[in-house]
């Protein structure tokens, strides 16, 4: 079963994002939406903030929910003040490469939901 998720919540300054399940393109500009609001709450405070994105279990409908939700997630002001981001992924060749090939310090992918938050919440 692939339940959906589309949802955005706050753990201290950790903004933790959902988009997960069987998605169409309407649930990624309902879940940008939500995600740009408490985004912009940490903004609106000149506070910085740490990401934890959870795509583990992410079935697009179509190939082009993929571009939609990067060009959504990557825009500038979000990434701008955002401290650290960490990725939530499904094991596989698409996790392996993207920690291989990370350059970024502020950067994590993986596929354990413990070890991102233990990271997040102790980077400085």
């Amino acid at each position: 079963m692939n339940v959906k998720n589309v949802s955005t919540s706050i753990f201290e300054d950790i903004i933790i994002t959902n988009l997960t399940g069987y998605i169409t393109l309407a649930d990624v500009n309902t879940w940008f939406n939500s995600f740009e609001k408490t985004c912009f709450s940490f903004i609106k405070q000149d506070k910085k903030f740490k990401l934890l994105v959870n795509r583990k279990g992410y079935t697009p409908e179509h190939y082009s929910i993929q571009k939609l939700w990067k060009d959504k997630l990557f825009s500038n002001n979000i990434l701008e003040n955002s401290i650290a981001v960490a990725f939530l992924l499904e094991e596989g060749d698409i996790l392996i490469h993207l920690e291989k090939s990370n350059t970024k310090g502020n950067v994590m992918f993986s596929s354990n939901y413990n070890q991102l938050i233990d990271w997040l919440t102790n980077y400085k």
